[in-house]
């Protein structure tokens, strides 16, 4: 039981990890946002974006990069809680992956869609996806001991 609470817990925290990215580029580049909305399907809402795959993008890419950081940090601290925020990075690395470089092929209001219909490459999405998932499966590897003592 603990184990599934854990899971959700790391889906609610990569969605809102995921959307603070599309906020803090939609500041940065002088958008203005106008809601976020977590359940049940995320998503920011923004208007005047000057720099759309830019802020379309930033969701993904700080959905991955900031819990590896974060994990980074606790583990160079020698934190009994950084094989957590290992697990936890893993899992955001693979979706957010998942999520831009499975998505590629329509268009809409998906970040995917959103960052073809404004010129990036679909390959550029299946990279990132490749990367990301390949970065996630990496940081899992070797992390059922940590969570399962009988396989050790």
């Amino acid at each position: 039981m603990f184990l599934l609470s854990f899971l959700v817990a790391c889906w609610f925290g990569m969605v809102a990890i995921h959307e603070l990215g599309h906020v803090l580029a939609a500041w940065f580049s002088g958008a203005t946002v106008e809601r976020v909305v977590l359940l049940p399907l995320s998503r920011t809402d923004t208007r005047d974006v000057t720099h759309p795959l830019f802020v379309h993008g930033a969701g993904a890419a700080f959905g991955g990069t900031f819990p590896v950081l974060l994990w980074l940090i606790v583990h160079q601290l020698r934190w009994k809680t950084a094989v957590w925020l290992r697990f936890f990075a893993g899992f955001c690395l693979i979706a957010n992956g998942a999520y831009i470089g499975c998505d590629f092929s329509v268009t809409g209001p998906t970040d995917a869609g959103l960052l073809i219909e404004h010129g990036a490459c679909r390959w550029s999405l299946v990279l990132f996806g490749v990367l990301s998932v390949s970065g996630g499966l990496l940081l899992w590897h070797g992390q059922s001991r940590n969570f399962i003592p009988e396989l050790v």
